[in-house]
């Protein structure tokens, strides 16, 4: 049972770490925000906040969160974009700042958690579904602790898009975490979504 054991050490390394916030006042929230307007499919507006995500990084090469949204932000413009090279070329450099900023802070969970979710949602030809089911099983434990410092949102976001991934999956626990996210705040929009 060492990878269990290794699992639980590393949920309370989190529990312990402080949510991050970089140098100069951005922080997670600031980066959904950002991310938000992405999921949006317009090409123009998600270029707009890669430059966004650029010039955080820019300021701040060790602000691996910004990095995170970076690649996940690559990724969706890879999905809005209509000419096949262009979108080669953004999925890339998506995964190539996802990777980045998980093997640079391997320990924090908002990191790891906007690689599972961007790479559940990248189509499985492209071969990074195992990353983010290996995600999930580090990320699902820390999202059930009640006295983590994950905010509410984020722990139904890990628990439903992992709901998802081990649906597809076949694996089993799935219908489990579809209701854990939804006994967490019933009326929140995954907990609509959990139902």
């Amino acid at each position: 049972m060492p990878s269990r054991l290794s699992g639980l050490i590393f949920a309370l390394i989190l529990s312990l770490t402080p949510a991050h916030a970089a140098s100069d006042g951005a922080s997670a929230e600031t980066y959904k925000k950002w991310h938000d307007v992405c999921l949006s499919g317009d090409t123009d507006e998600i270029d707009t906040q890669i430059k966004k995500f650029e010039a955080q990084l820019a300021k701040d090469p060790n602000d691996h969160l910004a990095e995170a949204f970076l690649g996940s932000a690559c990724a969706l413009r890879a999905k809005a974009g209509s000419w096949p090279p262009s979108k080669l070329k953004f999925l890339k450099l998506g995964k190539q700042h996802l990777d980045a900023a998980v093997a640079a802070a391997p320990d924090d969970a908002r990191v790891r958690m906007v690689r599972a979710i961007a790479y559940y949602k990248v189509p499985e030809r492209f071969g990074v579904r195992p990353t983010s089911l290996k995600d999930f099983g580090i990320l699902i434990p820390i999202a059930k602790n009640p006295k983590g410092r994950l905010t509410t949102n984020e722990q139904q976001a890990i628990l439903y898009h992992g709901h998802l991934a081990y649906h597809e999956d076949g694996r089993p626990g799935a219908a489990e975490l579809k209701t854990s996210c939804h006994k967490i705040a019933p009326d929140s929009s995954y907990g609509k979504l959990s139902r």
